[in-house]
């Protein structure tokens, strides 16, 4: 192809191109600086957002909105009394919002994750591939450590949520209280897996998406209610 013929785009698309790239730029800088002074910022509780996290649509990342990560740092927060120990699976939105929530407690709180961004959480990240499920730094220091856990599998699809569950099980404390927010079509498995039911709440997120997503769990407290379909199947 001649470089006449090659293909340019409008001073629109240019435009919106350019200020893509500006504001991805200033999104990395952003981040770098977190990175250089997480000790500081930790220290001095300050807050971390998910703005300073690009989504990353190759690792099927979809923030939650800040009323969902709210909501599912609460529950955590209710069910649970220092000392308890708290997982958020594929879950790091929900993870920052903890944080936010109840900084005196982030020693609680540990963030299983594939993404090394993460990894400025440092003692409180694990990196985490839900393809490997019991392949994962302290697995064995792990294993029944946490009272509540906060699932997100990553891919809509019974391989992630099987996985993702295994690591669940190995985990858990005895009494854990679990909770799962990944699509509808996944409640008859869910059930299956850990005996998680549907509930009323439906998790959000910033961008929205396509899939209707919904909440599962294996308890109930004052906010969050299992649907009157959960227990269809069970009489």
């Amino acid at each position: 192809m001649d470089s006449d013929d090659a293909p340019t785009l409008s001073a629109d698309a240019l435009a919106a191109l350019q200020s893509f790239l500006s504001e991805k730029q200033e999104l990395d800088d952003r981040f770098a600086q977190l990175q250089e002074n997480a000790d500081e910022v930790f220290r001095s509780n300050q807050k971390i957002t998910m703005d300073y996290f690009q989504e990353d649509w190759q690792l099927s990342q979809f923030w939650y909105d800040d009323a969902t990560a709210d909501f599912i740092a609460k529950r955590a927060l209710k069910n649970t009394k220092p000392g308890d120990k708290i997982a958020f699976i594929s879950s790091p939105t929900a993870y920052v919002a903890f944080r936010n929530l109840a900084p005196e407690r982030a020693d609680d709180a540990f963030v299983f994750e594939f993404d090394k961004r993460f990894d400025l959480f440092k003692e409180q990240f694990v990196f985490y591939d839900f393809s490997k499920p019991l392949e994962f730094a302290r697995v064995e220091e792990m294993k029944a450590m946490f009272k509540f856990i906060v699932a997100d599998p990553p891919f809509l699809n019974e391989d992630c949520l099987s996985q993702t569950m295994e690591t669940v099980k190995h985990v858990g404390a005895e009494d854990m209280l679990l909770m799962i927010d990944t699509g509808a079509v996944m409640e008859q498995l869910a059930k299956k897996l850990v005996g998680a039911k549907i509930t009323g709440f439906h998790p959000a997120h910033r961008g929205g998406l396509s899939n209707e997503f919904r909440c599962y769990s294996t308890f109930e407290d004052d906010e969050l209610k299992w649907s009157v379909s959960a227990n269809e199947g069970d009489n």
